[in-house]
């Protein structure tokens, strides 16, 4: 199977930042915003940011050109927008349906240079 945008830039992260938060203080985003590019239902951020991320997890030029070309061919996770979630089921209160597909929904539209049409 083909290396997917989403679990390699987790594979990159974790090899200098095991946890998320103290990463994505020194990015300063969100938490919850890199969680959700891990997880595939982000696209990839502006490509200022992976350069800073690159930097920062000390990835070599050949990481950051794989970086860069999965951002590109990113497609959206098929959880994306739905209700599938470990923690969703038939019968949840109307919050609780509501966080899920708040979990699932992106947090921001694809930069345009990552957009397929470039």
């Amino acid at each position: 199977m083909a290396a997917q945008f989403n679990t390699y830039i987790k594979e990159l992260r974790s090899k200098k930042f095991k946890q998320i938060p103290k990463l994505a203080a020194i990015l300063k985003i969100k938490y919850e915003m890199w969680r959700k590019i891990e997880r595939g239902i982000n696209p990839p951020p502006k490509k200022s940011l992976l350069v800073k991320f690159c930097n920062l997890v000390g990835a070599k030029e050949y990481e950051k050109n794989q970086l860069f070309t999965l951002a590109k061919r990113w497609t959206p996770h098929p959880d994306t927008g739905s209700l599938r979630h470990p923690v969703y089921h038939e019968g949840l209160d109307r919050d609780w349906t509501e966080a899920v597909l708040a979990e699932n929904t992106p947090d921001y539209t694809i930069p345009k240079e990552w957009s397929k049409s470039n």
